[in-house]
């Protein structure tokens, strides 16, 4: 069956890691150990070649909210913005054959804000989003498949269908493009444990995609 589905071509992706810190890290802005955090994320970083020249900060914030630091790693197009609330992580383009790379750098990041900070995460949430052609079918008889056409009305002109479910852990969104016209946009959102390492989070995720592309008779390659 599996070799019978198209290869996924993909327009766009990104992936977006998110998780708060149990208690806010506000002396690390407002005490004396701003430096500390930098100089413990620039030597955990840099088999990346994060140089300093990477590294920047809001200097502009209105509240404690938007205080945040930057550390880009042009090399896997991925950053790491650490604020008074936690932390994000995030890459363009993500590539599975160098997810090992990409997993190392966000666990080496988190490991280090949790030992320098002195605090754990609260739970862990990754969203992976992605614009991909539909391959060989048109993406509105795809996504039709997905919604009772005749229920909503008028089922011969709509252009498009989309729909989304939502579980305790986990969420999905399949819907038009509206950014490449005649793609179909997919974002899965899924949360894990504070526990729970990158590696486990990323073998969870490439299933959630491979069945998400399964379902619009895609696979990868």
């Amino acid at each position: 069956m599996a070799d019978q589905l198209a290869i996924a071509e993909f327009q766009h992706a990104f992936v977006e890691f998110r998780a708060n810190f149990k208690e806010p890290i506000a002396s690390f802005w407002y005490g004396a150990r701003h430096g500390e955090m930098i100089a413990a994320m620039h030597k955990a970083l840099s088999p990346w070649n994060l140089g300093l020249d990477n590294i920047t900060w809001n200097q502009t914030a209105k509240n404690l909210n938007d205080a945040h630091l930057i550390f880009e790693v042009r090399s896997l197009m991925a950053g790491i913005q650490v604020g008074v609330g936690g932390v994000t992580m995030n890459a363009v383009n993500p590539d599975w054959a160098r997810a090992d790379q990409l997993t190392s750098l966000f666990q080496a990041a988190g490991d280090t804000l949790r030992t320098i900070t002195g605090q754990e995460f609260q739970s862990q949430n990754i969203t992976l989003g992605f614009h991909v052609k539909p391959g060989p079918k048109p993406s509105r008889e795809i996504l039709v498949q997905f919604v009772n056409a005749k229920k909503l009305g008028n089922e011969d002109t709509a252009k498009m269908f989309g729909v989304s479910a939502y579980y305790d852990d986990f969420a999905i969104v399949i819907d038009g493009s509206g950014v490449f016209p005649g793609s179909v946009f997919v974002k899965l959102n899924r949360t894990f444990p504070a526990t729970a390492q990158f590696q486990q989070m990323a073998t969870t995720l490439y299933a959630d995609e491979k069945e998400a592309l399964e379902r619009l008779g895609l696979k990868l390659q």
